[in-house]
């Protein structure tokens, strides 16, 4: 794994499977059977896996990188079925809720994605000044984002321009 606590490299399932990023490459492994799957291997020199996270059925993992791109893969064919492009800089934490994927990165941007359209980025959430690493869904759509300026946002689903509340940390 790569010595980097802005990263976030691994992700256990709702069907048991664990995911674990080991710096080009993600891979799968079985808590019931043991068994253990290479899903992708970046071919890029010096590219590098950044995030993981896997949707709440468990059947999609969203994979991250520092190419500034998340990779949607079926994880029952073994397949990428979309990659999202859009930010600027390498994408460090990931959050699902319901169909809707939430992406951080270094740009110190969040985006939120629909990747079941064409045009799959639904806001831009600018309010950080450096590399988003935090991201967390409550049940009712809400999303937190914390950053590595120390500030903490709560952002509206219905209120995409400016978050509900944001703190800076006083640590």
């Amino acid at each position: 794994m790569l010595e980097d606590y802005y990263l976030n490299l691994l992700d256990w399932s709702k069907t048991n499977i664990l995911a674990v990023a080991l710096n080009q490459a993600v891979y799968l492994w079985n808590a019931q059977s043991g068994a253990i799957t290479k899903l992708v291997e970046l071919r890029t020199p010096d590219s590098y896996i950044a995030s993981l996270k896997w949707s709440a059925q468990g059947d999609c993992l969203a994979v991250g990188t520092s190419e500034s791109d998340v990779q949607l893969w079926d994880v029952t064919a073994l397949k990428r079925v979309r990659s999202l492009d859009s930010h600027q800089g390498r994408v460090s934490v990931l959050a699902w809720h319901q169909g809707t994927l939430a992406s951080g990165s270094r740009d110190a941007l969040v985006q939120t994605h629909d990747p079941r359209v064409d045009s799959h980025v639904t806001a831009t959430l600018a309010k950080h000044t450096q590399e988003v690493c935090g991201l967390s869904y409550s049940s009712e759509g809400q999303l937190a984002s914390g950053g590595n300026d120390n500030l903490l946002c709560i952002w509206d689903p219905h209120r995409t321009g400016t978050p509900r509340q944001d703190r800076k940390s006083v640590v």
